[in-house]
């Protein structure tokens, strides 16, 4: 099993750079405390009402993260996507997640104990940096994501759901002068709690003025810069 985590660690793409700064010997610690944990499609590792149980590395896949609006109905928060970690603020602090978490469609992690994880990074001053660094990007991220419903026509609030998702590195860049992320009408329709169709309206604009290219799951941004400017 550990050489099977060594391996998924070499895939991880580690978007946080929190690998990075460790030792031989302490990348050794992680693979040993950790496991790989293949996900089902929708299957729930967090819940509002426990703290959870570890952290997961995203390998391959995507978690989806969701809350309760004021009428008690889920709404999407987010995506975390291949490169990315869930669980870091619940494990550190013992408290439970703010999102129910779960995968989005086949996934797999490497998984950490909660426990085992907070002694690992409190042993060491400079792994407890790294996550204090973490921690703040991630709080700078929540306060960006928040613009998105921020006064404003729906042009602009689509945008700003857009630019979340780059902002967030949820992005790959495949194609020359593209920036593609995987999000479709329906996400972006639930993050925003409109109707899919009144989405799609403003992304045939969108696409229309040569700023994106409406895609299967996926939307390519063609001009970025401009799109800045709509927000």
């Amino acid at each position: 099993m550990a050489e099977s985590v060594a391996r998924l660690f070499e895939e991880f793409g580690d978007s946080h750079q929190f690998l990075n700064g460790m030792t031989a010997e302490q990348k050794q610690q992680l693979v040993t405390m950790s496991s790989v944990r293949t996900l089902t499609n929708r299957q729930v590792i967090a819940t509002l009402d426990a703290p959870a149980d570890g952290i997961y590395f995203i390998v391959r896949g995507s978690i989806r993260l969701e809350n309760i609006g004021e009428n008690g109905d889920r709404f999407l928060s987010g995506d975390l996507l291949a490169g990315d970690v869930f669980g870091f603020l619940s494990v550190i602090d013992g408290n439970p997640p703010d999102h129910f978490a779960s995968s989005h469609g086949r996934s797999t992690t490497i998984f950490v104990p909660a426990g085992q994880f907070r002694n690992f990074i409190y042993s060491d001053i400079g792994l407890t940096r790294a996550m204090l660094e973490i921690v703040c990007r991630r709080l700078r991220m929540s306060l960006i994501t928040l613009n998105r419903f921020a006064p404003g026509s729906l042009t602009a609030r689509v945008v700003r759901c857009l630019l979340t998702y780059v902002d967030q590195r949820g992005f790959r860049s495949e194609k020359p002068g593209r920036t593609q992320i995987a999000v479709n009408q329906y996400d972006i329709a639930a993050m925003l709690s409109v109707s899919r169709q009144s989405v799609h309206r403003v992304l045939k604009d969108l696409e229309a003025s040569g700023i994106l290219v409406i895609g299967y799951n996926a939307i390519d941004i063609t001009d970025l810069q401009k799109l800045r400017a709509l927000h």
